[in-house]
């Protein structure tokens, strides 16, 4: 901690304290009132400046929401990349970053060293401190901290708005995928559904050819009947023939044996 310096104890007389005092408050007091000038002023000074601040985090969730607007093609364009990168080999070795290892622990972050030894005292009683600060750069340091402090909570508040406003288009995108997987899930349902009807007119179909074959079938049976009839009639007919012709030759066969019995008895006689 920064110690304003401590003017050294000296013997005076009491009319030369009480003058010297008389001094010292008065200058207090007009120290006091340039202060209270100074901080009123740096106060409006950051108070514009953090309007100017609000502007800025305005502008850049108006440049955030231009940049989900043009969300969709970015992300086409990024596929194509991806296409030209996967077509260009781009994981091979000679594609890839060179790596390079850190050294520094600070990350590139500049921070001051200080003499601590000079700021202990080696005589309690009569200190000699060579890092000392007045009432005004300390109002004034004090004064540029806490505007500096505001500026990075304005700075955290923009940059965690902006990580809020990443977690909600990522939620988007999710609630899109589902959505298409929804849809996506009801087409392949109505393609069952059409399927199904397709699968009953087959099912139709086949029972209508079923039935044409059933017709078919009798048909021919009554073309067979048909057929078993002829033959019978034909088989007959054949007999008939047949059993007339036998007839004829026995006639014949008859008439041959009177002709021969009637030779014998006039040969006889």
């Amino acid at each position: 901690m920064i110690r304003p310096t401590k003017p050294k104890a000296e013997k005076t007389s009491i009319g030369t304290k009480a003058a010297k005092l008389a001094q010292d408050t008065a200058a207090a007091l007009n120290q006091g009132a340039s202060t209270i000038a100074q901080t009123r002023n740096t106060i409006t000074d950051n108070i514009n400046a953090v309007t100017s601040s609000v502007g800025a985090v305005a502008g850049g969730v108006s440049a955030v929401t231009s940049a989900i607007t043009t969300g969709k093609a970015q992300a086409a364009g990024a596929v194509i990349d991806a296409k030209q990168a996967s077509a260009t080999n781009y994981g091979a070795t000679q594609h890839r970053t060179e790596i390079v290892p850190a050294t520094d622990v600070y990350g590139g972050l500049a921070i001051p060293e200080l003499d601590f030894n000079g700021m202990i005292p080696t005589d309690f009683l009569n200190p000699n401190i060579a890092t000392t600060a007045t009432e005004d750069q300390l109002t004034a340091g004090l004064e540029n901290y806490a505007g500096a402090t505001r500026a990075q909570k304005l700075y955290q508040a923009g940059f965690n708005y902006i990580a809020e406003v990443g977690k909600t288009k990522q939620a988007m995108h999710k609630a899109q995928a589902s959505v298409i997987k929804g849809a996506t899930e009801g087409i392949k349902v109505q393609q069952e559904i059409v399927r199904f009807d397709r699968q009953n007119i087959e099912l139709q179909t086949d029972g209508v050819k079923l039935e044409q074959s059933a017709e078919k079938l009798n048909q021919e049976g009554i073309k067979l009947l048909g057929l078993q009839k002829e033959t019978t009639q034909i088989t007959r007919k054949i007999e008939a023939i047949e059993l007339k012709r036998d007839a004829e030759i026995k006639a014949v066969e008859m008439q041959t044996q009177m002709i021969i019995q009637k030779y014998l008895v006039e040969t006889m006689s």
